[in-house]
């Protein structure tokens, strides 16, 4: 091995070490911190979820104190709407309406 291959082999070393001593702090960093993302207070609850076909979905999630009306597919495709939290009362099964009617 010649001197220029055992420095481009120190320098990759080096990056790969600094690359995985970078990975493994910021995932102390976000144990430390107890959420996944490491954002203090980020938190979700799921209100109600529904399926509307075999492939759509309906839920309501509350985010920061924010509730949101999310649809999504199952092949990813997601849309959500924020919505006024006076106003959202999630509904009892007697005030859902049957299938088939409207």
């Amino acid at each position: 091995m010649s001197l220029e291959d055992i420095v481009r082999w120190t320098l990759l070393v080096l990056l790969f070490g600094g690359l995985v001593g970078v990975w493994w702090w910021a995932k102390r960093k976000a144990a430390v911190l107890g959420t996944p993302t490491g954002a203090p207070g980020s938190s979700f609850k799921v209100l109600q979820k529904r399926w509307v076909d075999q492939r759509t979905g309906v839920c309501l999630v509350e985010a920061e104190e924010k509730i949101f009306l999310l649809a999504y597919t199952v092949g990813g495709g997601v849309s959500w709407q924020p919505l006024d939290k006076a106003t959202t009362k999630p509904a009892t099964p007697a005030s859902l309406p049957e299938p088939g009617k409207r």
